[in-house]
């Protein structure tokens, strides 16, 4: 039976990977194989390792996939549309505060188009758009769900940074049910509507707990992940706990195991005061177990990764106590469809995988095996974590002995003391409000929520002293070394020498997490991100790293450093940052600085165009103009840089604005040179021209200032004679970047160009050859 149900999930997700036609294209092709199969397994039966019933099943799963999959296409506002005013009649769903703003999740009930955005947009080519995302700066009114709203809204595309990276935005709104994003210009109550009673609760709940207990509270009971701050969200990071604060199929599986007690405890005491056995004891833990699952679920938000652990939960509790005689592969086959089923494109996850395959780790190695309790406390986490690597190495998830530590220490704290007690209190406080009043009712829970801060405040101790220790060492190992850690937990669980299984877990042990091991040699490109309306670039070769600004930060919680910078550098195997420019202030070229220089790679030399204000302590920081003196500087052998700047007298010619502050760096990279300008404008690059002559010729010119009309003079590039142009710009900016002067006047001198908003990340290898991360093939959710 796992055949069919393997085949059918394989089919859903090659599915999601093609269109209809093609679909239709390769299940037409495969009639008359399938006629042959038929024919060869009514003679011969056991001929065919695979049944036709196998093949039927693998053909539905993919017409299932790719026409879910192009059925949401057809609601997502296309590029063409992209900016698009529209005037719409919103519900809205879920509220997030975003510092000085709001982040909705709101639901499309009508709308129409307004001029002034997009000259030629016709409302008919509008999608019937569901869900949207959007942004509200300075919001007029406080908001909550049910309110419905007229509100004028210009509307973005879903479309995402490309770098070639694991995670995918546009596959993670597609299976998230997200049409659209934008941000609200105004917008005018229609109905007050009434708050689901989610929010109702939630609300009534946050006036009676205290300020320490609450984020407790609303974190791992309502799911609201601005209960943490961002440094604690940090400090987790670095200590590999993050998924203990994210609401997931982990705290699920708490809380069924405490509905297993509970059901345990429920029959005992039926047994004790009717003197006899309960007659259907199997259906009272399926009900109890799930209906405590499903509130929690729904208390939790009823994200996808929630709906996903309900799903594999309430499959497997349902095999379990059906009376039929499955094996564990059936049954994780069947929850691996189920979850499929609901959502085709919920594989392109992290949690997806790591849950599955936690899973499958922890039935395959203790399904008939005896172990004592010592074994049952460590082993399980041990066994998830080794099983977990490959797919730590995938996510660019750096692994360390610090979340070793972290996790023997807090996972049972979160999960035997903090995850019960939080709910309790949540309980108590439901009760005694319904009976009682606010001010006996916050008595009530006076205790438990004491506890609950306290134990909460030795949560975060424990995790601030482990990240303190210096044996917290990140390694990122090639494949084979972690393909390596499965293979021997399979000796160990096949019995092959207990002795030979440990000693090669500890020899493995040492190199994994010895210091030097992530000495190895780095993958040698130069690149420049895709980070939207910014810059970044990363210059990588032997054992040494130069970086020429961090990106833009988009949020509090989101910046290019921290989100695409730092896990393209790890990607490549770099362990430092040799020499880090931010070229000037402007937050689109130095809104990353701060991740890269706190939750980072170390760096050891950071110069700046411009004083930072909100820069962290760094006694390595100096402005460039420090080193007005300096010529070619040697990171690695392949590796140099110089600065090229004006003397005081000339420099003072200039117009003093921010962009004329930006550190102009020569790039010397493998026998090419790369000149990165920043945000430099017309009258430096004169000034330039003037005092450097031949001397800015290079091999790629990074366009100033993302390609502006008031940069990239035809003297400049005369005077640069580039053999090709980079040019850093967001998709559709609202700035127009690059000018179409700009691009003519390359287009008159035959220079070909790159843009990030049209071809992704841009790198060059170590021979020339460019390569884009939009070049190749695409899935077909991927918006050109």
């Amino acid at each position: 039976m796992h055949q069919i149900y393997l085949f059918c999930a394989a089919g859903i997700v090659s599915g999601t990977l093609l269109t209809p036609l093609q679909a239709l294209a390769l299940v037409l092709s495969g009639v008359i194989p399938l006629a042959a199969v038929s024919a060869v397994n009514s003679r011969w039966p056991n001929v065919l390792p695979v049944s036709l019933k196998s093949l039927f099943w693998l053909i539905a799963g993919l017409l299932y996939g790719s026409f879910w999959l192009q059925y949401n296409l057809s609601h997502r506002l296309p590029t063409a549309l992209d900016r698009s005013r529209l005037t719409l009649d919103i519900t809205v769903e879920q509220v997030e505060e975003r510092g000085q703003g709001l982040r909705l999740i709101a639901r499309v009930v009508h709308g129409q188009f307004l001029p002034g955005i997009r000259s030629g947009s016709d409302a008919r080519n509008l999608p019937e758009l569901r869900r949207l995302q959007l942004s509200w700066y300075r919001p007029a009114m406080p908001l909550r769900s049910g309110m419905q709203l007229s509100a004028e809204i210009v509307l973005r595309s879903p479309r995402a940074f490309a770098n070639g990276l694991p995670f995918d935005y546009e596959a993670f709104l597609l299976s998230s049910g997200i049409d659209a994003g934008g941000y609200i210009r105004s917008a005018r109550l229609i109905a007050s509507g009434e708050p689901s009673l989610r929010d109702a609760l939630l609300a009534a709940q946050r006036q009676l707990h205290s300020p320490e207990a609450w984020p407790w509270l609303a974190g791992l009971v309502f799911g609201e992940q601005q209960a943490f701050s961002t440094g604690q969200w940090r400090l987790a990071q670095q200590t590999g706990t993050l998924h203990l604060l994210v609401v997931s199929g982990l705290h699920v599986g708490m809380v069924a195991a405490l509905g297993w007690l509970l059901a345990l405890a429920c029959i005992k005491l039926w047994g004790l005061l009717s003197g006899r056995g309960l007659r259907h004891p199997a259906l009272l833990r399926l009900l109890l177990i799930g209906g405590l699952t499903a509130g929690y679920v729904w208390l939790a938000g009823m994200g996808i990764a929630l709906q996903r652990a309900w799903i594999m939960i309430m499959a497997l509790l349902w095999l379990l106590f059906s009376g039929w005689r499955f094996n564990w592969l059936t049954v994780l086959s069947l929850a691996l469809l189920l979850v499929l089923l609901v959502n085709p494109l919920i594989w392109t996850r992290a949690g997806f995988g790591f849950s599955f395959v936690a899973v499958l780790a922890l039935l395959a190695f203790f399904t008939g095996r005896r172990q004592g309790w010592l074994q049952a406390l460590f082993l399980p986490q041990w066994v998830v974590f080794v099983t977990m690597l490959p797919l730590l190495w995938f996510w660019l998830l750096p692994v360390s002995l610090v979340q070793v530590g972290a996790n023997l220490l807090v996972i049972p704290l979160l999960s035997l003391v903090i995850l019960p007690l939080a709910l309790l209190d949540a309980g108590l406080s439901w009760l005694a409000g319904a009976v009682l009043g606010d001010t006996q009712a916050q008595m009530v829970i006076t205790v438990p929520d004491a506890l609950l801060a306290v134990v909460g405040e030795f949560f975060w101790s424990v995790l601030s002293g482990l990240q303190q220790q210096s044996w917290a060492v990140h390694f990122y190992q090639p494949w084979p070394l972690l393909l390596l850690w499965p293979c021997l937990l399979l000796l160990l669980r096949l019995g092959v020498s207990p002795a030979l299984s440990f000693g090669s877990v500890l020899m493995l042990l040492l190199a994994l997490f010895w210091p030097l091991s992530s000495a190895g040699p780095y993958r040698e490109q130069a690149m420049m991100l895709d980070v939207g309306q910014g810059q970044s670039l990363a210059f990588i070769g032997g054992q040494h790293t130069l970086v020429y600004d961090t990106g833009a930060r988009f949020s509090e919680h989101f910046d290019a450093g921290a989100a695409l910078l730092l896990p393209l550098l790890k990607q490549a195997g770099v362990t430092q940052v040799n020499t880090l420019f931010v070229s000037h202030s402007d937050l689109d070229h130095a809104g990353g600085l701060n991740s890269v220089l706190q939750d980072g790679l170390p760096v050891q030399q950071l110069l700046l165009g411009q004083l930072l204000p909100d820069l962290p302590v760094q006694p390595q920081a100096h402005l460039c103009r420090e080193l007005i003196t300096a010529g070619w500087q040697e990171v690695g052998p392949d590796l140099h840089y110089r600065l090229l700047l004006l003397p005081d007298e000339q420099q003072a010619r200039v117009n003093p604005s921010d962009n004329n502050q930006s550190c102009v760096v020569q790039v010397r990279w493998h026998e090419r040179r790369f000149l990165l300008a920043g945000d430099i404008e017309r009258d430096l690059e004169q000034q330039l021209v003037e005092h450097f002559g031949a001397e800015l010729r290079s091999d790629v010119l990074v366009l100033a200032h993302h390609g502006s009309r008031s940069s990239s003079s035809a003297a400049f590039l005369d005077a640069v004679k580039p053999s090709q142009v980079w040019i850093s710009a967001g998709f559709n900016n609202r700035f127009g970047h690059p000018h179409a002067d700009v691009t003519a006047r390359l287009e008159a001198r035959k220079i070909p160009w790159y843009l990030t908003a049209r071809d992704g990340a841009v790198l060059m290898a170590p021979d020339g050859q460019v390569t884009t991360a939009r070049s190749g093939w695409q899935p077909p959710w991927r918006q050109p």
